[in-house]
């Protein structure tokens, strides 16, 4: 009787072991709502341009999703992923922006064999979300420079840096992609602004 008894628990703690199931990771997305701004800047018209994939740390070139804690402290969230690199998704988001603008005569990806008389390079110097000591506040900071060159000649004709703060009220990772999101829908909109003047 206790060898049956024994019998039946062991069965039962190892189903249980084996139906327990690992709770799934979450996906995000970076969400952007800027639409390239038409403008009656016309020096460019004529011309073509190639984006350049952006360049970046070998962390933003993974699903990784990553938050830093103070000055120096840095994690990664353990079920939270981005859906896509971010340093594919900020090169998508500019090539869509650039084509919605009309400023250029085309507007191709890196991979393209076609030749383009200006290329745009974009350097990714801060894409993060950040929290204080406590973990009582948080905020997001994007840092872009863009350059944009003149194939022909190799050089640069315009140079930017632009950065995008944005304090988070939800002190999770759904909390970071919101502002992570707005961070970059605001340079954006102001990479619209400069480049109707980098045209003119």
């Amino acid at each position: 009787m206790v060898r049956y008894i024994l019998i039946v628990l062991f069965t039962f703690i190892f189903s249980g072991c084996i139906t327990t199931k690992v709770p799934s990771k979450a996906e995000y997305r970076i969400n952007t709502n800027i639409v390239g701004i038409k403008s009656d800047a016309a020096n460019c018209r004529d011309k073509s341009m190639k984006v350049a994939k952006a360049f970046s740390s070998s962390a933003l070139m993974s699903n990784s999703m990553m938050y830093a804690i103070g000055d120096s402290k840095q994690y990664m969230y353990s079920q939270s992923l981005w859906a896509l690199t971010p340093n594919t998704v900020i090169t998508s988001k500019f090539l869509k922006l650039i084509r919605d603008t009309k400023l250029f005569k085309s507007v191709q990806i890196s991979k393209s064999r076609s030749n383009n008389e200006y290329l745009l390079e974009i350097n990714i110097e801060d894409f993060m979300q950040y929290f204080d000591e406590k973990s009582t506040s948080s905020y997001t900071n994007v840092s872009l420079s863009l350059t944009v060159i003149e194939i022909k000649s190799n050089k640069a004709i315009a140079t930017k840096v632009f950065t995008s703060k944005v304090d988070i009220d939800t002190l999770n990772a759904e909390g970071g992609v919101n502002g992570l999101s707005k961070s970059l829908n605001n340079i954006l909109r102001d990479t619209n602004t400069w480049l109707n003047g980098v045209c003119k």
